[in-house]
Order: C-alpha cells, then sequence, then structure tokens
C-alpha cells in the first residue's frame, strides 16, 4: 500500500526506516550463530525491493548433522526453540536442494522432504508466485497462462531460455536439482565483533536488557560452533552526545552460556551510571580457550557445588569490582607467613603447590607460648629453614599440640635464636 494512502487511513501508523547494512549484520550474525548446527552455511542476499524485504535467506546444511543431533526432529525442535527465544520472525523448510528449501519456507511447508523426486511431486500445483523469479517473468507467464509450477516445469527449458533468459531455465533446473548450485560458504570470523544500533534512544540500562539477550546468544551460538569458551569480553555502551561505557565481563572459568554472562552483565550494569541515553551496543571477543572437561562421580555434587562457586564469585567481582574481590594465592616459600599472597581475581592463577596441611588461622605476629600451656604433642617436629636469601632468615621445628580445653595449637621453637617456643595458628 502507498504510504500516504496508509497514513490517511491510519495516522497512528509507525514508521521505520529500513537499514539494509543493518539487515546485512543481523544475518551473518546469524550465520555464525547457525555453525553450532552445521559446518556448511550458506547467506542469501539482502533484497533491496522492499516486497522482497522480507525473503531474506540463510541455508544450514543438516545431512552431515543429523546423526549428532539425535535425528531430523530434535533437530529442528533445538532450531526452532533456540530461535524463538532470539526473538526473530521466521519461516523453515527443509528440501533436497538450496532453491528448494527456500521455495518451502516461502509457501510455509514444514514438511521434510529429502528427495527431488517427492520434491518435484509436492511442488506441482504450488502457485508460482513461491518462485524467486523477476516481476517481469511473472507477468509474461501470467499472460501465458501459467500459474502453477508444475505447468511451468513441463514447458521445454531451451524454449524458456530463448523466452526468459538463461538465468529462468538455470534457476529451475538448480530448483529441482538437475543442475548444481555451487555458491560460497560462510565463514566464521575468528574474532568475534557484534554490534547493534538502534532507531531510538535507550534511557535506562533496564531497557538494554532485552538486546543484550538476543546478542548473548548468539553469541554463545558462536562459542558452540567454534567449540570454545572464554573468560572475558568486552561489552561498549554507545551513547548519544558523549563518550562510549566501556564493560569488561571476566570470569573465574571458561564459559559460553549466556544465562550466566546476562546475569553477570546485570550485576554490572547496576553498579554503573550511564552519562547518556544508550544508541548502541558493541560486543567484542578476541581471546578463546578450550572448553574444560570436567567430570565428577555420578553420585557426588563437588563438580556441581565448584560450578555453583565459580558462578558466584563471578557476580561478586561483577557487583564489586575486580578491584576489591581477591583470590588467596599459594607461593612457593616454605615460611608461613611468606608462602602466600593476595591477587586479583583477574590476575589469579588455580595452580595448587603441594605444601603439608596447615592451619587456616595464622596470627599476624607469632606469640611466645608458656610452657605451661605444652600439654599433649600430636605431631611433630617439622623443620623449615629457609629466607636465608632475603634477609628473613627462620630455623623453627613446628608442631600440633593440644591444650586441655581440646583446642589445637600450631607452634614452634625457635632454634636460631632463643630456643623458645611460639604460637604460630590455630587449628580449631
Amino acid at each position: 500500500m502507498n504510504f500516504t494512502v496508509a497514513l490517511a487511513m491510519y495516522p497512528q501508523v509507525n514508521t521505520l526506516e529500513r537499514n539494509l547494512k543493518a539487515e546485512r549484520s543481523a544475518l551473518e550474525r546469524l550465520a555464525a550463530w547457525a555453525y553450532q548446527f552445521s559446518s556448511t552455511i550458506v547467506l542469501g542476499d539482502i533484497a533491496p525491493a522492499f516486497r522482497k524485504a522480507r525473503h531474506s535467506l540463510l541455508w544450514i546444511e543438516i545431512g552431515a548433522s543429523l546423526k549428532l543431533f539425535g535425528g531430523l526432529r530434535p533437530l529442528l525442535a533445538r532450531i526452532d526453540q533456540e530461535l524463538a527465544e532470539l526473538n526473530y520472525t521466521y519461516r523453515l523448510g527443509v528440501g533436497p536442494t538450496l532453491e528448494g528449501a527456500a521455495l518451502l519456507a516461502r509457501a510455509g511447508i514444514r514438511i521434510a522432504i529429502m528427495t527431488t523426486e517427492r520434491f518435484s511431486a509436492r511442488i506441482r500445483n504450488l502457485p508460482i508466485r513461491y518462485l524467486a523469479l523477476t516481476d517481469e517473468t511473472f507477468r509474461h507467464l501470467h499472460i501465458a497462462g501459467i500459474r502453477t509450477i508444475g505447468l511451468l516445469l513441463e514447458l521445454p527449458r531451451d524454449a524458456l531460455a530463448k523466452r526468459f533468459g538463461p538465468q529462468t531455465s538455470d534457476y529451475l533446473a538448480r530448483l529441482v536439482g538437475t543442475a548444481p548450485d555451487p555458491r560460497p560458504t560462510f565463514e566464521l570470523p575468528r574474532h568475534y565483533d557484534a554490534h547493534f544500533a538502534f532507531d531510538f534512544e535507550l534511557q535506562s540500562t533496564e531497557a538494554l536488557l532485552f538486546p543484550l539477550q538476543r546478542m548473548l546468544r548468539e553469541f554463545c551460538g558462536y562459542l558452540r560452533g567454534l567449540d570454545v569458551c572464554v573468560q572475558h569480553f568486552d561489552l561498549i555502551l554507545e551513547h548519544h552526545g558523549a563518550a562510549a561505557t566501556s564493560l569488561r565481563l571476566g570470569l573465574s572459568r571458561p564459559e559460553r552460556s549466556a544465562e550466566k554472562f546476562l546475569t553477570l552483565v546485570r550485576e554490572q550494569l547496576d553498579r554503573i551510571t550511564i552519562p547518556a541515553p544508550t544508541v548502541g551496543l558493541r560486543l567484542s571477543a578476541r581471546h578463546f580457550v578450550e572448553p574444560s572437561a570436567q567430570q565428577s562421580d555420578f553420585f557426588s555434587r563437588a563438580l556441581q557445588n565448584s560450578e555453583e562457586f565459580a558462578h558466584t564469585f563471578d557476580r561478586l567481582v561483577a557487583r564489586l569490582g575486580v578491584e576489591h574481590v581477591h583470590w588467596i594465592q599459594c607461593v612457593a616459600d616454605h615460611r608461613p607467613e611468606a608462602c602466600w599472597r593476595k591477587s586479583h581475581a583477574a590476575d589469579a592463577q588455580r595452580a595448587t603447590l603441594a605444601f603439608p596441611e596447615r592451619p587456616l588461622w595464622l596470627l599476624p605476629q607469632p606469640k611466645l607460648l608458656q610452657r605451661s600451656h605444652l600439654i599433649q604433642v600430636i605431631s611433630g617436629p617439622e623443620r623449615i629453614e629457609s629466607g636465608w636469601w632475603d634477609g628473613g632468615d627462620i630455623q623453627r621445628d613446628y608442631y600440633i599440640l593440644r591444650t586441655r580445653d581440646g583446642a589445637n595449637l600450631w607452634a614452634y621453637k625457635d632454634l636460631a635464636h632463643n630456643g623458645e617456643w611460639y604460637l604460630h595458628g590455630y587449628w580449631s
């Protein structure tokens, strides 16, 4: 309908300016997301004509993926579910050729047709309007009285090529599988960089959550396609008339869960104030790591508890800031007061050192221990001689002692200086 006529009939109509670049970007993000289902993805063209604006195509070769996903129905159900979560409007067709699948999608036929014979029989009675032909070709076919695809396919190909050009006969040959359909496949980028531009200004961080959900789900589809995870990525909020706001999302372990990513983003958004309305979002990831293949005992919850702790830790970092959350990290030094250090969450290394058992509670400074407290020696001595290289030379014999009330103390005898006993920590 002409826009002026539509506006006269319905003055409240909202208009949106079409952005071909944004449509192409969305199709490429979907192609990267679809890579998790197949390694052969073909991108269609974005039609400039408004009448064909809703006919953008994305092909996924699924024949080699059926066994991996448990068959055709589970695979299609998975694709449907994830596309629904992404809030895209789409039509799906399954056919033996590229153009055949596109035709079935345009016609709204969800029946999977796997052979060219069944496909040719199924489309015979369909109107020719579902074919990807030019408007001029459609007009001449109507004048000639050809209304169905079956009638068109019965015409001699040489006559069609002479009347409508070789592209029409070539298209019909590719449609029914009598000619090959070589097309360049989509190349998955080595670095991820997605951008959302809004046609309006978002005034609050809460309004960003809906586009962020789609952005993060597309990102996780890309990660699954590469079979990798991330430990950090960047989110940039673009503002109208102000500098962009940059957020670095870091995780304690490699991850590719959209739900966990969204939780961390929400925590960070809650602690910032945006300087101006947001007009765009950009998500960027440059470094990827292999997924950690962890497995626990069938009856044990150790792995689940570890994952829950890691997620809780990441939320604390996102809410409080990386500079306010620390790990306790072991250091290769046998002196108890020097065998650990405080490190930032982003810099902490998970390597463990083989130290003997130590009490969790150490005194800031060892205290002189009265001999009357030396009731019972539980274990020891453990001799520690170290620190000669930095002037903190020690020579001690450590013991675990038990007091009259049953508490275990960690104490040592100073062999280098006065031979006295000192309390250094508590076991319980």
